[in-house]
């Protein structure tokens, strides 16, 4: 879900997120990125964060990127869930997520939403039949990608064969490489 949530933001949410941090938090991110500089251009930036995002599955890159985009927003949220933030209810999230939505975007807050989720928070079940489910902060659907098997290579057969021999030569003479430096070694130590 966090990767579907993270494809939704767009380049120009991903830069007013990443402008609204202190410095610590844009060195975070480019560290994250694994770029730096002061005269990183935002195009750039944008595309690495993507690039991360997508490979970060493994990682845990695109949950960190995540948390640190979206700090705000979820300290936001926690705060308006007040005492109940530890533990919050479907009814308490349905109330406090309308303001959060309309102060950082529903793309930002569902970034955030997934982000928990991930995190393991104990409310992930009843954030993860929201962003399924309800109308006002469900994810859009899963894009639904076509796979076709690929053509098997064509390799010549002459050029796969003249490889194979020359493979075989290669290991013939350091065989016979090998064989000569054991008999030098077994004359020097019979003299």
């Amino acid at each position: 879900m966090l990767d579907r949530a993270f494809r939704n933001l767009p380049d120009a949410t991903i830069t007013a997120l990443y402008e609204g941090l202190d410095e610590e938090g844009q060195d975070a991110i480019q560290h994250i990125a694994s770029v730096k500089g002061e005269d990183l251009a935002m195009p750039e930036l944008i595309a690495a964060i993507r690039v991360c995002v997508s490979k970060g599955r493994i990682n845990g890159d695109l949950e960190r990127m995540s948390l640190v985009l979206t700090d705000k927003c979820l300290a936001e949220c926690i705060e308006a869930l007040g005492e109940n933030s530890d533990d919050p209810s479907e009814e308490n999230l349905r109330e406090v997520l309308p303001a959060i939505i309309k102060n950082h975007t529903l793309p930002t807050t569902q970034v955030m939403l997934a982000s928990v989720v991930t995190g393991e928070a104990i409310a992930s079940p009843i954030i993860t039949r929201l962003l399924k489910s309800d109308d006002e902060i469900k994810l859009p659907p899963a894009p639904v990608l076509a796979m076709t098997p690929l053509a098997p290579l064509k390799v010549d057969d002459a050029e796969r064969l003249a490889l194979k021999e020359q493979r075989k030569a290669r290991k013939a003479a350091e065989q016979e490489e090998a064989r000569r430096r054991r008999e030098q070694i077994a004359n020097a130590r019979r003299k």
